[in-house]
């Protein structure tokens, strides 16, 4: 891990650094990839395109992660990634990054396996779309998210019905629905700052 910090922290030097707001999109799905970017603090999240313009979240981002990667073969953009909290960027051109990879084989093998950790991650995310319900989902959410607070399990805020739906590949009105719910049988209590995990959430609904 220290070793792609490293090439990060090389690549960030020959790079341009600025401050993005929350809701810009520092990239779009379809775009030409030309460079790479180093997260230095905020949050970011990676969305794609849905069936019936439904957006699907992939990934959230934060310091000392990177995105933008798929310009080393010249592809497209394949996820916009948009800014959820104000966000320190370093945008970094192809040919620096070539350049540093070809002088350093070392730290390209650990970028390598930083590359390969994301792609499992992935799978991982794609294979549990595919064989959980969207509550089985929404129940491995909150247990990812969940944070002890005072003695009480919580999921920290905001956290909309949108973004929800879009990190379960769902629609918003399956969650609401779900949420609803499990509110009302006292297994949760939903503010705009955060849910409380009142209890142990059945396994199925």
């Amino acid at each position: 891990m220290e070793q792609a910090d490293e090439i990060l922290a090389e690549l960030a030097k020959l790079g341009d650094t600025h401050t993005w707001e929350p809701g810009a999109a520092v990239v779009t799905e379809g775009d030409v990839a030309d460079c790479m970017y180093i997260v230095h603090s905020g949050e970011l999240r990676a969305v794609v395109a849905g069936a019936g313009g439904r957006n699907m979240e992939l990934d959230t981002l934060s310091a000392g992660d990177f995105f933008g990667e798929l310009m080393l073969n010249g592809e497209r953009r394949s996820a916009t990634v948009e800014v959820t909290v104000r966000a320190q960027l370093t945008r970094v051109t192809r040919a620096e990054v070539e350049r540093v990879l070809a002088s350093r084989p070392d730290l390209a093998f650990h970028l390598i396996q930083r590359l390969v950790q994301r792609v499992r991650t992935l799978t991982h995310t794609v294979s549990r779309l595919a064989s959980v319900d969207v509550y089985g989902r929404l129940v491995g959410l909150f247990e990812a998210l969940a944070v002890d607070q005072g003695g009480k399990r919580v999921v920290p805020g905001p956290l909309s019905q949108t973004r929800i739906a879009e990190r379960l590949g769902a629609s918003r009105a399956m969650v609401n629905r779900l949420l609803h719910d499990l509110t009302q049988g006292g297994y949760i209590e939903v503010s705009r700052e955060r849910i409380v995990l009142l209890s142990a959430l059945p396994r199925r609904w």
